[in-house]
């Protein structure tokens, strides 16, 4: 669970050892708890904001894999700002279909905000079903597919050169 605590679930804070942990940590962005994938952990409040904050428009990248086909007409529905039935309006987002088949249809989307199952709601929307989600991107920040699920691994300097940029 992308939190902090939770009563009932294991936490992504949960995963840290003990030598690792520090005072404030918590994750920046929240993956629903079926989701797998990157997330950035800070204990640098200014940081965290700034890296949410709409201000910078800082992509997301995701992999994910649907119940039916991605036709051709279906990235120019993620780019004209998909609506959800209630009123929400999504930023436009860019979809890269992979593969795409009646059972399984696999591709890459981009979105720049991150509001509630965002990217499950918009396929829904389109008319599919999310069956497997994963974030493979942050920003400049790119999954490590070395890295075993649950497991994390300290900021390159080249990372934390690029986390200076949402400093100033």
């Amino acid at each position: 669970v992308s939190a902090r605590r939770d009563k009932e679930h294991q936490t992504i804070i949960d995963l840290i050892r003990p030598e690792d942990q520090r005072e404030g940590l918590y994750p920046v962005g929240r993956l629903d708890r079926d989701t797998e994938g990157l997330v950035l952990i800070t204990n640098n409040g200014p940081l965290g904001f700034a890296l949410l904050h709409p201000r910078y428009h800082v992509a997301k990248r995701y992999y994910v894999e649907v119940n039916d086909v991605l036709g051709p007409d279906t990235p120019a529905f993620f780019e004209s700002g998909v609506v959800f039935e209630d009123g929400t309006v999504c930023k436009p987002a860019h979809l890269k279909i992979l593969s795409t088949a009646s059972d399984k249809s696999c591709a890459q989307i981009t979105i720049s905000e991150g509001k509630f199952h965002q990217v499950k709601k918009m396929f829904l929307a389109f008319g599919v079903k999310v069956t497997y989600l994963k974030r493979i991107s942050f920003g400049d920040f790119v999954l490590d597919e070395k890295l075993p699920r649950g497991s994390y691994r300290p900021l390159t300097e080249e990372e934390k050169s690029i986390l200076k940029r949402y400093l100033n």
